[in-house]
């Protein structure tokens, strides 16, 4: 599994629980320059059900952590992504992005408040050097300025479970021994076995659950990521990969980057720039913001979620047609195994951009006609995120 990577053959990363996806005999793929399970000796459709109606966990621990701390830390988060961050309050995490100086997205991150002085930026796996470095240059120079900010990088000593599914929160309850939050974005330290972990009611799925992080040292977070995984499976927690991360993160709507999103799509091209994610016109100013709003009225296309309205299902690439012209494209496409419909994402012109919308996709050598919808695809008065199974 080499890959080039600035001209030399480089080994992809390992997660801290490589070795427990091997055991379970998972396949394993390079994703984001980490050797990540894409299956286990099971479906993805088993995967993504269980997390739709039982619990299942995802190795997320390839995904950046970074702290922030310092009397300046709130001010300079607030100016780094779009959305107000002065409103944020401690316990509370949020959705939002990080723009370059185009208004395309450098990637799309969450951002926890611990206190006005302690916060936690997580990034995709993808962009973790990418994003390490833009911090570091920005936060350099509000240093030279004589503002009190530092960050350190705790990716490498902490292991991240996703914990996903209606009956995810009562049986973490059930293991770590206390209530959890509930609401959507909140935080809660937990002891088990005198060990110190987050839980975040976070997540990539469209259901209930969270995401729990372990801190350790380099010496020892090994060992400790491993006994964590192998306590969740006791519990039956069902093991899942990226297969059915993928599905069950299209079928709630959310974005992937690289696929949905990148640094040439525009915030005003992505459907995304809306309150809370996005205070777009924000006072105080933001990085990126002059593109943002110099583009304001004049896009020509935004993404939009179909579904196929024939046989076939629709890749990352694939062309969008209007009266047999190429107008857009696909970003992402699957087939869900909720309704078993064939569904996605695509940039497309905003004249079509309204529900019930249509236009043709080229499969191959076969013209598709598909439909624009509204997400999640699922009912989400069963299998939503605030649905909990006690």
């Amino acid at each position: 599994m080499l890959k080039v990577f600035n001209g030399f053959l480089v080994m992809p990363e390992k997660t801290v629980l490589y070795n427990a996806h091997v055991k379970l005999g998972a396949d394993m793929v390079d994703f984001a320059g980490y050797l990540m399970p894409v299956r286990y000796q099971t479906t993805i459709i088993d995967e993504h059900l269980a997390v739709r109606n039982n619990v299942g966990m995802f190795d997320t621990s390839h995904m950046g952590r970074y702290w922030v701390t310092g009397n300046d830390s709130k001010k300079f988060f607030d100016f780094l992504v779009p959305r107000n961050i002065m409103k944020l309050q401690d316990g509370k995490s949020g959705y939002t992005f990080i723009l370059n100086k185009d208004g395309g997205f450098k990637d799309d991150v969450i951002i926890t408040q611990f206190t006005e002085k302690e916060f936690m930026l997580i990034c995709n796996a993808g962009n973790r050097s990418k994003i390490w470095k833009w911090v570091n240059d920005i936060a350099g120079e509000w240093t030279k300025e004589g503002k009190d900010i530092q960050l350190e990088d705790r990716s490498a000593i902490s292991c991240m479970i996703a914990v996903q599914g209606p009956k995810a929160i009562p049986l973490l309850e059930k293991i770590f021994k206390t209530e959890l939050p509930v609401n959507r974005f909140r935080f809660k330290w937990v002891d088990l076995n005198n060990e110190k972990l987050l839980f975040s009611t976070t997540g990539y799925t469209g259901s209930a659950g969270g995401e729990v992080i372990l801190f350790g040292e380099i010496n020892n977070i090994l060992e400790k990521s491993i006994e964590l995984w192998n306590l969740f499976l006791e519990n039956q927690i069902v093991p899942c990969a990226l297969g059915s991360r993928d599905t069950l993160r299209l079928e709630a709507g959310y974005r992937l980057y690289g696929n949905d999103l990148n640094e040439e799509l525009h915030l005003l091209e992505s459907g995304l720039d809306f309150y809370p994610f996005a205070d777009i016109e924000k006072e105080a100013g933001y990085m990126g913001q002059q593109a943002v709003l110099e583009k304001k009225g004049k896009t020509e296309k935004t993404v939009v979620p179909f579904k196929l309205l024939g046989r076939g299902i629709a890749r990352h690439d694939y062309n969008v047609l209007i009266n047999d012209k190429e107008v857009g494209k696909v970003l992402s496409g699957t087939q869900s195994p909720m309704t078993k419909e064939s569904f996605g994402m695509a940039l497309v012109p905003l004249s079509h951009k309204e529900i019930g919308s249509k236009f043709m996709i080229q499969i191959r050598k076969k013209f598709i006609e598909a439909e624009v919808i509204k997400l999640p695809i699922y009912d989400e008065k069963k299998y939503g995120v605030n649905i909990i199974h006690r």
